[in-house]
């Protein structure tokens, strides 16, 4: 059984999210748009889908409200892949049933700790903020 399902167009964006999440040690299957991803998750299980929501024959946004539909896949987590980071954006891939949305270009921290958050916070990656060091907490003195 996979772990994720990749639904998107582009075959360079496929290959580098396949890469991400292999290294992650996520297995992994790949739809080419939501036609095929409803076909492939009415046969098989996954624990999550990482979305594009533009994509032919059928959208994500299209491809989430029927996931919401049916009752077998209503409770499939979810995430949101657009180049569309307009102001707004996030609100509407979330009233189509998104449960989170993540903006291309991202990093490999946002899909791996976007995916540790629906999976109950497995493989959690911490992102490192430029210009910061840790600081080591020394037991207070008296």
């Amino acid at each position: 059984m996979p772990d994720i399902l990749i639904v998107e167009d582009n075959p360079v964006n496929q290959k580098l999210i396949a890469f991400l999440l292999a290294r992650a040690n996520y297995t992994y299957e790949v739809a080419e748009n939501g036609l095929v991803a409803l076909e492939l998750m009415r046969k098989s299980t996954y624990r999550l889908v990482l979305m594009d929501m533009m994509m032919p024959v059928m959208n994500g946004f299209d491809a989430t409200r029927a996931m919401r539909a049916d009752p077998k896949l209503a409770k499939l987590p979810v995430i949101a892949l657009t180049a569309n980071a307009l102001k707004g954006e996030d609100d509407k891939c979330r009233a189509a049933g998104c449960n989170d949305y993540i903006a291309k270009p991202y990093s490999k921290e946002q899909v791996l700790n976007a995916i540790a958050r629906l999976l109950s916070g497995e493989r959690t990656v911490e992102q490192p903020r430029a210009g910061t060091r840790r600081l080591q907490r020394r037991p207070a003195t008296s």
